[in-house]
């Protein structure tokens, strides 16, 4: 069950750059414009939904009358891309974060 405790960790992280983003400086506005520059429209509507309002992916799918399926590619992707974006000398900031 590796990749299940791989998949909470990153999502904790992410919720935590997200929570950042309005207390704002350095690490709050890196992830703002990584948010708002690198994510599809798409993207940062379910990740919005996903992780500030907390609704699951089932209900987003309901909501926006996707897939479940869609709903949880969509999330991985722009995940990925932000993950991408946030690296910085070779370290992620979620390492930064941590420490």
């Amino acid at each position: 069950m590796k990749g299940s405790e791989d998949n909470r960790l990153e999502y904790e992280a992410l919720q935590e750059f997200i929570g950042l983003v309005d207390v704002g400086g350095n690490l709050g506005s890196r992830v703002r414009i990584a948010i708002n520059e690198e994510l599809t429209d798409r993207q940062r509507e379910l990740i919005s939904l996903y992780y500030l309002e907390q609704m699951s992916m089932t209900e987003i799918a309901g909501r926006l009358g996707l897939s479940p399926s869609t709903v949880s590619r969509t999330l991985k992707r722009g995940r990925v891309r932000l993950k991408k974006y946030l690296k910085y000398n070779g370290r992620y900031i979620a390492d930064a974060v941590s420490e």
